[in-house]
Order: C-alpha cells, then structure tokens, then sequence
C-alpha cells in the first residue's frame, strides 16, 4: 500500500515521488492529450495507471504494460463502478486524477440550455460521480485525489463562461471533500492557463491567440503538458502531505493581473 494520503513525506529529496511506485492510480479522460501525458507519467514512475475515457481504445494506446485501459463514461456511474470493482481485486486505489473535461465556448447570454447541462454532466457532475465511486474506499485506507480545475474557474472568460463556472465549482467541491474525508485522504486541484491539447487545438493554430495569450501572461508563456504533470504528480505523492484543498494556480500570474 503507497502511503499517499495524511503521510509526512520521506525525507528522499533526490526522488520525492518514491511513495507513488508501486502505486494504483486512476486517470478520467485518460486518452485524452493531458490524460495521456498523466497516465505515461505515473508509469514512467513504475505506477500502475487505470486509464478511463469514454472514446474507444486505440492500438497506440496498449503498448505500456503499466497502463490499463478502459472505456468508461464520467456520466454513466455504472461504468465507473464496473472499473472500481476491478481494482478492489488488488491492493486497492491509492490516487485518482480526474483529468476529463469538455469545453464548448459561450458566453452566459448566449449558452443554450441543452450547451450547458452537457457541459455540466461532464465537467462537474462527472468529477462528483468519479469521486463518490473511487474515493469512497480511500476513506478507509488513505489516498489522494486531485482535480484538474482552470484559471477560467477563477478570471472571467468572454467565451469560457460555463466552463469557468463548473470549474469554479469543482474548486469549491475540492475543498468540501478535503474537509469531509480528512485524515485519511487529501484532496487538491490544479487551475492552468490554456496548455496546447485537442481541446485548444483551434486556439493554438492562431498565431494571434497564442501572441495575444502570451502577452496576457506574466511569465509570456502558456503551459506544457510537462508543467501539468509535474504538478499533479506533487499533490498525489507525500511530497505534499501536508497540503489539502488547496488549488494550485498555474497559470503564469495570469489571474494577479
């Protein structure tokens, strides 16, 4: 069992993130640019990653032995349950990352109602399912949960505005969990700015978008899929044991400004 919940860290400060070999992680929306980049990263570690997405798996997605791949639909609790009953036939989950997300942009005014209740079931609801489902038995053995948030769920974006709202509320909710399932798991989110994915896709092929974005940064740099790994790997292990509900910005200073 990694110790990954309410555990000081080691003191091995040439490889902090030591607790996580050995570790069984879940990765939602694991097939997707960031999920992917997530779930190498974990086993690169020597962790074994449950990869869920509710796109079907692709022959390039079953090369890493340490990476387990199942099609299941933040929406659909069923699916959810059906995967955590596998990992009760191991040692058990030690870290959830919920890294799905969907974004279709609108401004307030002009978002349709079917727009935002799509946006909603997937963005707030599903982290609320894939929380209820993976992370209850962590509330007896330990473990640690983050949430992949947005700078949008904190500044207001003229297209990104129910986005940002259901961000805004994973944010608040991880702060309610971490409260309500303390001592034994911790839970924090993360709140970049645009990093280059299939979501962004159309953003990034801009080149006035991407100086535009630059420039509004005070680092004048968007985010890697690297910067995000990093950081999630640092609130899943103990690295951070001491840190909980806390949503980590990174977006460059955007949101000081």
């Amino acid at each position: 069992m990694a110790k990954l919940g309410n555990f000081p860290p080691s003191g091995d400060y040439s490889f902090p993130y030591r607790d996580l070999v050995g570790a069984q992680v879940v990765v939602t929306g694991g097939r997707g640019t960031l999920g992917s980049a997530l779930c190498r990263g974990f086993a690169s570690l020597g962790a074994q990653v449950w990869s869920l997405d509710m796109s079907a798996v692709k022959p390039a997605h079953q090369t890493n032995p340490k990476i387990q791949q199942r099609v299941a639909d933040v929406r659909v609790r069923d699916t959810l349950v059906d995967v955590q009953k596998e990992i009760a036939r191991t040692d058990g989950l030690d870290v959830l990352v919920n890294a799905h997300g969907l974004q279709i942009r609108s401004d307030f005014a002009g978002c349709d109602e079917d727009t935002w209740m799509t946006l909603t079931d997937i963005n707030l609801n599903g982290v609320y399912r894939s929380c209820q489902v993976f992370g209850e038995p962590m509330r007896t053995r330990g473990g640690a949960i983050v949430n992949i948030g947005s700078v949008n769920g904190v500044v207001v974006s003229g297209k990104g505005t129910p986005y940002g709202v259901q961000k805004a509320a994973v944010s608040h909710m991880t702060k309610i969990m971490a409260v309500e399932w303390a001592p034994l798991v911790r839970v924090n989110a993360i709140a970049p700015t645009a990093i280059p994915s299939g979501m962004t896709r159309d953003l990034f092929a801009n080149p006035d978008y991407v100086n535009t974005k630059t420039q509004s940064i005070p680092l004048k740099r968007t985010g890697t899929e690297e910067d995000i790994v990093h950081a999630v790997m640092f609130l899943a292990s103990s690295a951070s044991g001491l840190v909980t509900g806390h949503t980590l910005m990174m977006d460059g200073g955007l949101s000081l400004i």
